[in-house]
């Protein structure tokens, strides 16, 4: 079954992306696999050597990232089906919801993942500030009660079903409501995405500089990265395309370094210091033994 709304409430697919076409944040993609395609491709011998997989696994960190990435490779590893669930088009669709549900049991086995479970499942009087007046990325509307209730009996319903890999995905774990990832059986464990580092935003502009055919050889991938704090994998892509822009305006056909050095001055990156510092503060106080196998 492979299933598509005309509207993207939920989707199934056959995944098609692999490891390889994610840029950066190599020791996230190990913890991916170990929680996520793992329990999926080796539930007999999981069972032998007496190692119970995750119910849940919430992915959170930045916006651009690739988390949606990340559970479809996992789901390409494990050679099976991914159902993938956008909590912000859920709102208001509690039908579209059991749906949603009812077909990754079918469909199974598979990989569920969950966008957005802050949208769905937001944790009442938690503070959306990163610093002062900086409310960057904070969901405009949210889950009614009733909406939330029933996301929660879903999840409690396919945690049961051990061919489903349910995996879900936050902008901030400290927004999401404590019922749906304190409890054992539902989402009981996290992997952080981290804001890019150097290395991870080489990889992610590696992803697009391998679009462009004419590169001059003094563009230095390694001072772009340095160059880039703050950077998500958009923000990769608007780098690449601006400073493609800049080369067409000029009628070259050959993209040079003072070409990306114009188009640098003309991308925000959607992380500020704050935003940066408050995720780093976020994980180092959350509770560790959730965060492994």
């Amino acid at each position: 079954m492979h299933k598509k709304l005309e509207k993207i409430f939920y989707e199934v697919r056959r995944p098609v992306l692999q490891w390889d076409d994610i840029g950066g944040f190599p020791e996230v993609k190990q913890l991916v696999k170990e929680m996520i395609s793992l329990p999926l491709q080796k539930p007999e011998l999981m069972e032998q050597l007496n190692l119970e997989p995750p119910s849940g696994v919430m992915l959170w960190g930045p916006l651009g990232v690739g988390i949606t990435m990340l559970a479809e490779a996992a789901a390409s590893e494990a050679g099976v089906s991914f159902v993938y669930v956008s909590g912000q088009e859920m709102l208001g669709k509690p039908e579209e919801m059991r749906q949603a549900f009812d077909d990754a049991e079918h469909e199974a086995p598979c990989v569920l993942f969950v966008s957005d479970c802050e949208w769905l499942c937001p944790r009442a009087g938690c503070s959306y500030e990163w610093g002062p007046g900086n409310l960057r990325g904070i969901p405009p509307t949210f889950a009614d009660a009733g909406l939330s209730r029933l996301f929660i009996e879903q999840v409690d319903r396919i945690v049961r079903n051990p061919r489903v890999m349910l995996a879900g995905s936050c902008y901030r774990i400290d927004t999401v409501d404590q019922a749906l990832i304190k409890e054992k059986k539902r989402f009981n464990r996290k992997i952080f995405v981290p804001p890019p580092n150097a290395a991870d935003r080489r990889g992610m502009l590696d992803i697009y500089l391998a679009k462009m055919p004419h590169l001059a050889a003094d563009v230095d991938p390694d001072q772009l990265a340095r160059d880039s704090e703050g950077f998500v994998g958009w923000d990769a892509e608007s780098l690449c395309k601006r400073a493609t822009l800049e080369a067409l305006q000029a009628d070259r056909a050959v993209v040079t370094a003072a070409d990306f050095a114009a188009a640098m001055g003309q991308v925000t990156p959607w992380l500020t210091p704050d935003m940066t510092t408050k995720y780093l503060e976020i994980h180092r106080n959350d509770c560790p033994h959730h965060y492994a196998f």
